[in-house]
C-alpha cells in the first residue's frame, strides 16, 4: 500500500482528535521549526521510515494536560515530555499497522528541532494542523530500506 498524505493527515486526526479530543485546523507548515521540539520513532521491517512529531514547549503542555487530565502546574517536564513522546508513539504505531507486514517499532526518541534539517528528502510526507493555538507538524520520512541481513533479526512487536 502506498501512503499518502491524506492517511498521515487522517492518522494525526484519529490519534489527537478523536482519541484526546484535541482540535486540529489543516494550516501551511510554518518557516521556524529549530524553534520547536520533536519526539520520533522510526519504523523498522522490510521498510524503514521515520515519524517525527513537531512542537513548541506550550502545545507540549497542552497536550500533557488533556492526556493526565492535570492543570499546567501540576504536570512536572518529564510528564509533559513523556506525553507529546507518546502522541509520537500513537502515530507511529497506525501507521505501523497500515504496512501489513511485520516490522518493530522503537521507543520515542525526544530533543530539540534545533539541527533538524528543513530541506524533506524524497519519499517524505509532511502535514501541519493547528493544535490548541499552535502548529503541530507530523513528517514520515520513508529511509532506503534495511540490507537483508538486518531484516532477518527483525522481528514483529
Amino acid at each position: 500500500m502506498q501512503f499518502d498524505e491524506q492517511m498521515l493527515q487522517q492518522i494525526t486526526i484519529d490519534v489527537c482528535q478523536s482519541m484526546l479530543g484535541l482540535e486540529l485546523l489543516p494550516m501551511s507548515p510554518g518557516n521556524d521549526m529549530a524553534h520547536q521540539l520533536v519526539a520520533s520513532v522510526e519504523i523498522r521491517g522490510t521498510r524503514h521510515t521515520i515519524v517525527e512529531v513537531f512542537a513548541d514547549d506550550q502545545l507540549m503542555a497542552s497536550i500533557a494536560e488533556v492526556m493526565f487530565a492535570s492543570d499546567r502546574g501540576s504536570l512536572s517536564e518529564e510528564e509533559i515530555r513523556d506525553a507529546f513522546c507518546e502522541i509520537a508513539n500513537m502515530i507511529g504505531g497506525n501507521v505501523k499497522g497500515t504496512y501489513g507486514e511485520e516490522a518493530n517499532l522503537s521507543l520515542p526518541v525526544f530533543g530539540s528541532a534545533q539541527d533538524w534539517i528543513e530541506t524533506l528528502p524524497q519519499g517524505s510526507l509532511r502535514t501541519t494542523f493547528k493544535c490548541c493555538g499552535h502548529p503541530l507538524t507530523i513528517i514520515l520520512r520513508e529511509v532506503a530500506a534495511p540490507s537483508a541481513e538486518l531484516v532477518g533479526s527483525v522481528t514483529s512487536a
